[in-house]
């Protein structure tokens, strides 16, 4: 009989704390999910609808709107249209691949120097990390004024002005902005790398570089993996400060400029908003299956924690 309560009281006991976990669950995933409704759903809602709908005026005074798919083939049927689409298209490709192929290689390069405690590691630390600290407009009218400015008095050559070089002064500026928070990002990931396995790995003959390919860059893909997803969505987004530095110029817009251009257009001037709505929807339709099967490949083909 003693058994049979004792086993009633440990069964209660167990569905309670089982409640308790499901509840902490629901309340713990109710804020995301709200986030999303109220800040994508709600505040896009209107957007949604424009994108499908096309203002006829039939009267200086009487207007009225159809439905219609127009506004999303016009960006492939328009040739002026589709031209500055690809051209933004492009622009944001060769945007992410230099960020791919430069910015994250020399982040986790810098990052395992940071991590290794090498000389000068911790003025680099926080020499990197200015720009997050600093506000956007004023770091960017800095680095503009002492490239058209100073640079020509001090290496007597106009070659470094920004006007010059529009194009390489704003990958340049954007690589190092980016910079800090992914050097700090990795490091604070590899200082959390067991010091016992950098031990064995060093006693198993895993020294320089072999230490960072196969003992830290695997510990700390985790994290570069979220950068590597999240990334793409900078492809149809970022606008690499493009209206502090570039002052529109059209052969320089990303994707993200390209939108938000458009968009500004549209002020005072609804008539105008259901193309740029559609093609936010097109670019949403890319941009969701392109970052699942990136994220799908690296959680299957990139390295294993274990």
């Amino acid at each position: 009989m003693l058994n049979s309560t004792n086993t009633n009281q440990n069964i209660k006991r167990k569905n309670k704390m089982q409640r308790g976990s499901t509840i902490f669950y629901v309340a713990l995933m109710a804020f995301p999910v709200l986030q999303f409704i109220l800040f994508y759903i709600v505040v896009n809602l209107k957007s949604f609808g424009y994108a499908f709908m096309e203002q006829i005026k039939i009267s200086d005074t009487e207007i009225i709107w159809r439905a219609t798919f127009e506004n999303f083939t016009r960006w492939f049927t328009n040739a002026s249209e589709l031209e500055a689409l690809l051209s933004a298209s492009k622009m944001s490709l060769i945007y992410y691949g230099i960020n791919l192929l430069v910015s994250i290689p020399l982040g986790l390069l810098f990052s395992y120097y940071i991590f290794k405690k090498m000389p000068a590691s911790g003025f680099f630390r926080i020499f990197l990390f200015i720009p997050s600290i600093i506000p956007a407009a004023a770091f960017a009218l800095t680095y503009k004024i002492v490239l058209n400015d100073v640079t020509p008095l001090l290496f007597g050559s106009a070659n470094l002005r920004f006007d010059a070089h529009p194009f390489a002064a704003i990958v340049f500026y954007n690589l190092y902005v980016s910079f800090g928070t992914s050097v700090l990002m990795y490091a604070n990931k590899m200082f959390d790398i067991p010091p016992e396995i950098v031990e064995a790995a060093t006693l198993d003959g895993a020294t320089g570089i072999k230490e960072f390919w196969f003992v830290v860059l695997p510990l700390t893909f985790p994290t570069l993996s979220v950068f590597l997803v999240t990334g793409i969505a900078t492809i149809f987004t970022n606008q690499y400060n493009l209206f502090l530095l570039a002052n529109d110029t059209v052969e320089l817009r990303s994707l993200g400029y390209f939108l938000y251009v458009r968009a500004g257009k549209t002020v005072g001037h609804e008539q105008d908003i259901p193309p740029v709505a559609a093609l936010g929807l097109i670019l949403t339709a890319i941009a969701v299956p392109l970052t699942y099967l990136v994220k799908y490949g690296l959680e299957k083909f990139g390295p294993k924690e274990e």
